[in-house]
């Protein structure tokens, strides 16, 4: 769990937010440090959590078969995105942002406690912005909405379905919201901001940082240091364009020049005629590290196939591939869209 800058938290939390943050099992130090440096995210997680809603990996019907075969998801270059300003977006919101006024205050109250403070991180933050740029890879994930369940979601069937029988992957989001480093590969909601809109939210956490200035200055620069970075790097991944606001997206994200994992998978395939390095998440319990629901059986919620003249031929061979992978009842997990969209 990481993310960008939002939700605002109250001194005082009321009785539900309580309870939603003693089901992330996190030490109150931690909590408060997502209350002050990524408070969109927790703010996202915690919603997230008291709706209970699943997530959906919208994709070929050839991919979720990969995916249920081989107990694996993929991970993709961000630069392949259908998004064109992926990263440059996110980056362009956070350089405006850091010309004003809040942040002019920001860098009096930090660079008052840690000398050159600012200086630093944004020397560090410069010199990692090529490798975020071309070595950021994802997963991409969309909240289910409670219409959905039946049709899907039109904007994503026709973004992602053409010519390649579409289907709906609809997952339990459990090991994406539970904070745990066993992948080193992070989940963080999708922030749709223009930059105003971002200013705004970028002066959320510079607030939550000024008001908390005694309490950060004892954890050390190097923590404070670490953790805006952080919040900055998570900013620039996660935000995108308004225009993009549909797509309601969760990304799991792996930066391999930055953290290398041990359990992800390189791999290179070819997609669409263009050769790819790819990374892949095995399907597979951690539970040590508290990363657990993962396996296939414990994932997998449902399949809903879009629109396609084989609905019917792919209902079938999906309900055999899931049940021999050991899905139960998963001749009732497979449905078919209705949605009267041709492709």
């Amino acid at each position: 769990m990481a993310g960008g800058a939002t939700y605002v938290f109250p001194q005082h939390r009321d009785t539900m937010q309580s309870s939603l943050l003693d089901a992330l099992s996190l030490p109150a130090d931690e909590i408060k440090h997502f209350e002050i440096f990524h408070p969109y995210a927790l703010g996202k997680t915690l919603e997230a959590l008291s709706t209970g809603h699943s997530f959906v990996h919208y994709c070929s019907s050839a991919a979720a078969a990969s995916m249920i075969e081989h107990e694996q998801v993929w991970m993709r270059n961000v630069t392949w995105m259908n998004d064109s300003s992926e990263i440059a977006h996110g980056t362009m919101c956070l350089a405006a942002a850091l010309e004003s006024d809040v942040a002019a205050e920001l860098t009096g109250i930090l660079d008052g406690r840690f000398p050159n403070f600012t200086a630093d991180l944004l020397g560090i933050l410069n010199s990692w912005l090529p490798h975020f740029q071309q070595e950021t890879y994802i997963t991409c994930l969309t909240e289910q909405l409670p219409d959905e369940e039946q049709l899907g979601r039109l904007s994503m069937w026709r973004a992602y379905g053409a010519g390649s029988n579409p289907v709906a992957f609809v997952v339990n989001g459990g090991p994406f919201l539970r904070p745990s480093n066993a992948l080193d590969a992070y989940t963080s909601p999708v922030a749709y901001l223009s930059p105003a809109q971002f200013l705004q939210q970028f002066t959320v956490v510079a607030r939550n940082i000024i008001n908390n200035i005694d309490y950060l200055q004892e954890l050390g620069r190097d923590h404070v240091l670490a953790s805006l970075f952080a919040a900055y790097r998570y900013a620039i991944i996660c935000t995108k364009h308004p225009s993009f606001y549909e797509e309601r997206e969760w990304r799991i994200i792996y930066q391999p020049t930055f953290q290398q994992s041990r359990r992800l998978i390189p791999d290179r395939t070819t997609i669409a005629g263009s050769p790819q390095r790819i990374f892949k998440i095995p399907l597979v319990d951690v539970p040590e590290e508290d990363f657990y629901g993962a396996t296939l059986p414990d994932l997998f919620s449902r399949l809903l196939i879009g629109p396609s003249p084989t609905a019917h031929q792919l209902q079938r061979e999906f309900v055999a591939l899931l049940s021999d992978k050991g899905v139960p009842d998963a001749e009732s997990k497979v449905e078919i869209s209705n949605v009267p969209l041709r492709l």
